[in-house]
């Protein structure tokens, strides 16, 4: 069953050409998935467990309801099957959110799932783990679902991201998204549960970023379920950092709203310290560092590269993947924010002496504003549109980022690669000691902004209570 996302997405294709060709007002592929209301309000997510053996499960369930099971089989008829119980959050709306934890997972399999909310079950989905080391992820940002306001629903974003789904699935072998922050546009539920209303979606582990978007609410928190979760001393009502590994990958997720580097630092040190015997660090998170292509966000990017990129270099991160600008770009190779070695299109970088830092333009809204790259750009776009997305195929021994136009095909790559005796370089004492100064000032700035920020959501009618987080 290994093609079992293209027999999937093939099918949905075949369904949306035919749907392409009825006339207007008429029913489309994914309004009957839509129509299914039980289905879509769940909100199922399959997420990154610790690291291959696992995934991590998450859906809304009544408020009535205080039981959740994934019930897991290796069988599409779910004979022989496994139920792995689960924790129940309360989501402080009136929902109860179901979380679960499915271990010990083989290698190279496809499982089959469905989710059980007391008398309740899903439909049955399934997904594959990865034998080896080799797997490939689309990697996006900024898709935006959004609530429309004349509609009272996320339709057209939620639609156009299934869209994007079915293209990927149909043309690649992927076993994983990276979404690199603002999966919804004002951080409601509702945003959320049309993120993963797609079936498709339900099969792919789905590995999120927090937005400065997805902060606007509180439902990110409670629609995620990630593993190896480290809040730090600057606790968020939406959470903080995490990180998984996947074949030789060490992947840390940061919440890059939060400006203490102190955190952030600590965070990656422990993450780094327990998996030195990876080959490869990717860090993902939502801001832009060195696009420079807005100029009015110059001065937020300029902070975060003085109190992130020390860290980036002084724990040999390989790529840096973020969004947030909505303009596409790949620097250089970086270190101490100059370019130490030359990155071009469709080229091959062996034992780069720093950091590649990628910006993906936006999935789901469209910048207007024109803007010009840094001198630190390697690959950029003429024309800023959201129409594109990334392949990254990992391996052992390589990272190759793909770009695609959709509609038009490749257009930009690049493949950093690494010998297994290849020494990184070793940031000075100075600099180091630099960047941990700034890193505890921007820790005192992120405290004051935080009680801020609880401030706006309690303004906003959100239930958070700043002194039970915090403290």
């Amino acid at each position: 069953m290994k093609n079992t996302k293209k027999v999937l997405s093939i099918f949905l294709s075949v369904l949306l050409l035919c749907s392409a060709v009825v006339p207007a007002g008429a029913v489309s592929v994914w309004d009957i998935y839509w129509s299914d209301t039980e289905e879509a309000a769940r909100g199922i997510i399959m997420q990154p467990g610790k690291d291959e053996s696992e995934r991590n499960f998450s859906w809304y369930m009544p408020e009535s309801v205080t039981d959740c099971f994934v019930e897991i089989s290796l069988n599409p008829l779910m004979l022989s099957s496994e139920k792995i119980e689960g924790d129940v959050t309360d989501d402080r709306h009136g929902n109860n959110v179901a979380k679960v934890t499915v271990s010990e997972l083989e290698e190279g399999k496809t499982y089959y799932y469905t989710c059980i909310s007391g008398d309740s079950r899903s439909d049955v989905y399934s997904f594959e783990t990865v034998a080896g080391d080799s797997f490939s992820a689309l990697y996006m940002s900024d898709i935006h679902i959004t609530l429309n306001e004349e509609t009272g629903d996320t339709k057209d974003t939620a639609f156009a991201f299934a869209d994007l789904l079915a293209e990927v699935t149909l043309k690649h072998d992927i076993n994983m998204i990276l979404s690199a922050g603002d999966q919804a546009t004002d951080g409601l539920l509702t945003e959320y549960q049309g993120l993963t209303f797609s079936p498709l979606s339900r099969s792919l582990t789905f590995a999120t970023a927090i937005g400065n978007h997805d902060r606007k609410g509180i439902a990110y928190k409670y629609f995620t379920n990630l593993p190896n979760e480290d809040e730090g001393m600057i606790s968020s009502p939406q959470g903080g950092n995490y990180y998984f590994t996947k074949g030789e990958v060490l992947f840390l997720v940061i919440d890059s709203n939060n400006a203490s580097a102190t955190d952030h630092r600590n965070f990656i040190k422990k993450a780094v310290s327990e998996n030195e015997d990876l080959k490869w660090r990717v860090v993902m998170m939502h801001h832009d560092l060195y696009g420079g292509s807005i100029e009015h966000r110059e001065s937020e990017n300029e902070l975060l590269r003085m109190i992130l990129s020390p860290i980036f270099d002084e724990f040999n991160i390989d790529l840096v993947l973020t969004g947030h600008s909505h303009h596409y770009s790949i620097s250089h190779v970086l270190y101490n924010g100059e370019i130490a070695q030359e990155l071009e299109n469709g080229g091959t970088v062996n034992n780069a002496e720093g950091t590649v830092y990628m910006v993906s333009a936006s999935v789901g809204r469209a910048r207007d504003e024109e803007g010009v790259y840094s001198e630190r750009i390697a690959i950029g776009m003429e024309d800023f549109n959201d129409k594109l997305y990334n392949i990254i195929d990992f391996s052992e021994d390589a990272i190759k980022v793909t770009s695609y136009e959709r509609g038009e095909g490749e257009f930009a790559s690049f493949t950093l690669t690494k010998d297994d005796d290849f020494d990184a370089p070793e940031i000075s004492f100075f600099r180091k000691l630099i960047g941990q100064l700034l890193g505890a000032f921007g820790t005192i700035y992120a405290f004051f902004n935080n009680i801020g920020r609880y401030h706006d959501l309690t303004e906003d009618g959100f239930n958070v209570d700043f002194f039970e987080t915090v403290f």
